[in-house]
């Protein structure tokens, strides 16, 4: 890696240049070192005279070019503390270097400049969050290779909730098998290279070719429901029993499943077939339709980060459809009541100056939205804790709603849901929020809140 002492534009990013080696224990050839020391005698002729020759994941030499000075560097536990800004972390430059390269938080040459540390700051954070989770979903189920946890990121943009999940389970050991959906394109096709970039994608994505076959199989789940939400029960029904018989088969059969050993940043996280991970382009209604298939099974864990506006309502009504035991939610956007609340009647309010001025509506509307989605949750059979999910000078937009099913094993019984009263206050306060009226159609309830009124 050929880089710059320091930075050289507004955005505070360093000029520098990488150039690929043999790879970690091969001896490069005399083409190599001549390409290698022409490389570096032009990025030296360039400014970037701070370079570094990375040796394998723990050892590099770091040269001077103005001087000729080489130091030899090793990644012991106080250099990773002072990478880590003097803090342990959940993700560690040693164990964790090659997700932090992929998401261009670390540099080539293991470095974390200035410009990325709030970053780095945030994901560990949100891998503290996810462990937690873990665990409660390890007392639902066995995890096993056979039968890996099975997570459904929605609206997963560039996935780095996926990823930094991906990280944390493979430091524990334990096999995930998750899909990320997104409407755009270029994120998709991101997301599918760094996954395999990493050996974390999933058969059908790391070859390409499975793809027709998969759809094929989707499709042959997908029937007319002839009422709302039974389609897509009756497929994750069907997709959970068939994932259960192949796990017992599979068991029976050889035993033989492997992981890869807890900090191996160099060996692929999980072994081919049933785990990794795999990207595709559709909305929400889309992945209620095809993921259970894809996943082989209701997923444990689903996954909306920033999702904006209904988007977000679209994924919590989906988990609660399915009876997804966990669910972690960061609304974004939340513009739908805003616009409700400025047609309803004033006096309805707490108080009439909450709708009348547009700042205060809109401040408003972000509350009461999240506030009818935690008390959808748990008329819906859910715990819910609501906490901050990064530090609120990063984003405003920093909620967390963290969500676990109170019975996770009992099949899902929308006539036990509990939106009546929530229904009646919405009805009072002139609002009609997407969620109940998905949860409404679901149910097949009477309700106010029909999506034809």
């Amino acid at each position: 890696m050929f880089a710059a002492p320091q930075t050289d534009d507004e955005a505070g990013e360093r000029a520098e240049r990488v150039l690929a080696g043999p790879g970690a224990g091969v001896a490069p050839t005399a083409a190599q070192v001549d390409a290698l020391l022409a490389a570096a005698v032009e990025a030296a002729g360039a400014g970037l005279w701070k370079q570094t020759l990375v040796l394998d994941p723990r050892r590099r030499v770091q040269v001077d070019a103005r001087h000729g000075r080489a130091t030899t560097r090793t990644l012991d536990e106080s250099a990773a503390l002072k990478v880590m800004g003097g803090k342990e972390r959940s993700l560690r430059p040693d164990t964790s270097a090659a997700l932090l390269r992929e998401i261009g938080i670390m540099n080539a040459d293991g470095s974390i400049s200035a410009t990325h540390a709030r970053k780095y700051k945030q994901i560990c954070h949100l891998a503290t969050l996810c462990e937690p989770v873990i665990d409660r979903l390890a007392g639902v189920r066995p995890i096993d290779p056979a039968a890996p946890l099975r997570a459904l990121d929605l609206a997963c943009g560039n996935a780095y909730l996926s990823f930094v999940l991906a990280e944390v389970l493979r430091l524990r050991g334990v096999p995930l098998r998750l899909h990320g959906v997104d409407v755009r394109a270029d994120v998709v096709a991101r997301s599918r290279e760094r996954a395999r970039a990493l050996g974390l994608a999933a058969d059908d994505d790391a070859d390409p070719t499975q793809a027709a076959k998969h759809e094929a199989t989707r499709a042959g789940a997908e029937a007319t429901p002839s009422t709302p939400g039974e389609a897509t029960r009756a497929a994750a029904d069907e997709a959970t029993r068939a994932a259960e018989n192949e796990a017992a088969t599979g068991e029976a059969a050889t035993g033989e499943a492997t992981q890869a050993a807890p900090g191996d940043a160099t060996q692929a996280a999980f072994p081919e077939g049933r785990t990794g991970l795999s990207f595709a382009q559709a909305d929400i209604a889309g992945a209620a339709r095809t993921a259970p298939a894809r996943l082989g099974g209701v997923p444990d864990l689903v996954l909306a980060l920033h999702a904006c506006d209904t988007a977000t309502d679209e994924a919590i009504a989906l988990a609660i459809e399915l009876g997804v035991p966990a669910l972690l939610s960061v609304p974004c956007c939340q513009a739908e009541l805003a616009a409700q609340l400025a047609r309803a009647d004033a006096g309805a309010q707490p108080l009439a100056a909450m709708v009348d001025h547009g700042l205060l509506r809109r401040a408003y509307a972000d509350v009461l939205t999240d506030s009818l989605r935690v008390a959808a949750l748990e008329a819906c059979g859910y715990d819910v804790t609501v906490l901050e999910f990064i530090g609120g000078e990063h984003t405003p937009k920093n909620l967390l709603i963290k969500a676990h099913r109170r019975h996770p094993r009992a099949s899902v019984d929308p006539g036990r849901w509990r939106l009546e009263p929530l229904q009646t206050r919405c009805a009072a306060l002139g609002v009609r929020p997407t969620l109940l009226l998905r949860l409404a159609a679901i149910q097949g309830s009477p309700s106010g809140l029909r999506p034809d009124d």
